[in-house]
């Protein structure tokens, strides 16, 4: 997100070549490449190379061998860099994601993360076999590390999404004030105009609707989550 969020691809390019900058700009608008950075893959690649590798066989695999342990992080670095770069990219009209994709697919990532970090951290039965971890409060054991684990991939992660829920919406925000600071520059049809009311009246005609879906998204989006911490919690003790 960290990575995303600083547009590191300028500088990146300017300390390039032309010959890699035009092979790497050829490679980035690929079809294949647009498909996979479009809203619905990009959130499923970041999803799934999260659980990929909280399935104990694959864990245990990637703690086993080196090779497949840098595979593993690698894709989820790779997965994760793709899916925010896309959100904190330009806005809809000069081809990135529609702000409304973005906010829902980030509530779809929260929704993942609570729901794998409830399920490693309330379960009451070690999942992933390895040896003791020593600390200098003492040695703790699979079961304690794995709850510390499932902690971690609840909580900050979780609220990392937060903050990314909050700066789409102060992004959104700051696009649509650009359209309306330009919207005497543009050249469209008399029916184009409809779209920056000049009244109060006017506006409330144009924002209620969207205003109310808007807190539905909100309000269902806490809901869900609230719903799944509770039924992840209630399945897993009556499940150990």
């Amino acid at each position: 997100m960290l990575i995303a969020l600083s547009q590191p691809g300028g500088w990146l390019a300017a300390g390039l070549s032309r010959r890699w900058r035009s092979q790497i700009n050829r490679v980035l608008c690929s079809q294949v490449v647009r498909a996979v950075r479009s809203p619905v893959p990009a959130t499923f690649l970041l999803i799934a190379s999260l659980y990929i590798w909280q399935l104990p066989g694959a864990y245990s695999s990637a703690q086993a061998r080196e090779t497949l342990e840098f595979v593993a992080h690698f894709g989820m670095v790779a997965a994760g860099i793709s899916y925010f770069s896309a959100v904190f990219g330009p806005g809809s009209v000069v081809g990135g994601w529609p702000y409304g994709a973005r906010l829902i697919t980030a509530f779809v990532v929260i929704v993942s993360n609570i729901l794998l970090g409830a399920l490693i951290t309330l379960k009451e039965v070690s999942l992933y076999s390895g040896a003791p971890m020593s600390f200098s409060a003492g040695t703790r054991f699979g079961l304690s590390d794995e709850t510390t684990g499932g902690y971690i991939i609840w909580v900050p992660s979780s609220m990392l999404m937060i903050v990314t829920v909050l700066l789409i919406m102060n992004g959104w925000n700051k696009f649509e004030e650009v359209r309306w600071q330009r919207r005497h520059e543009r050249r469209d049809s008399n029916s184009a105009v409809l779209e920056f009311p000049e009244t109060a009246y006017e506006l409330k005609l144009k924002t209620a609707g969207p205003n109310r879906r808007m807190g539905r998204t909100l309000a269902i989006g806490s809901l869900s989550m609230f719903a799944i911490v509770l039924a992840t919690a209630i399945t897993v003790l009556q499940l150990y």
